[in-house]
């Protein structure tokens, strides 16, 4: 015998997937840029933040020397929808980013090569999500 449809069902599995596939493209994505950022002192690597509405403006405290790499997790609940920002606010992300003599791998590619993969992280995680809903 068929299921019957349950459309509310079907919604709410669906908004659940969306808010589950968001979440977890926001943390594996600060997670990579934490993993790849160069290390000096560890605090760039401890620097990206997840905001929603705007970018989170904190910083880690200065270090004078090599300290362990901290994620800082997301306060709040992560949801799909709004606008989400990963963002790292020391003075130096962006000539880090973007130098190519940068880079704990030889070479400022660390960071293109994450931002250049976005759109296949998020194609496959939110694939993943939504083709779990039955």
């Amino acid at each position: 015998m068929a299921k019957k449809f349950n459309g509310v069902e079907i919604v709410k599995k669906i908004d659940k997937a969306l808010d589950e596939a968001t979440s977890q493209f926001l943390t594996d994505t600060q997670s990579n840029l934490s993993g790849s950022s160069p290390l000096d002192t560890g605090r760039l690597a401890s620097s990206w933040n997840i905001g929603k509405g705007q970018p989170d403006l904190s910083a880690p405290d200065v270090r004078e020397s090599k300290g362990p790499i901290k994620i800082k997790p997301f306060s709040g609940e992560i949801t799909y929808g709004g606008d989400w920002f990963i963002s790292s606010n020391l003075p130096y992300t962006y000539r880090s980013a973007y130098d190519p003599y940068n880079g704990r791998r030889g070479g400022g590619d660390w960071f293109t090569r994450i931002e250049n993969s976005l759109s296949k992280d998020i194609d496959r995680i939110f694939q993943r999500a939504l083709s779990q809903i039955k």
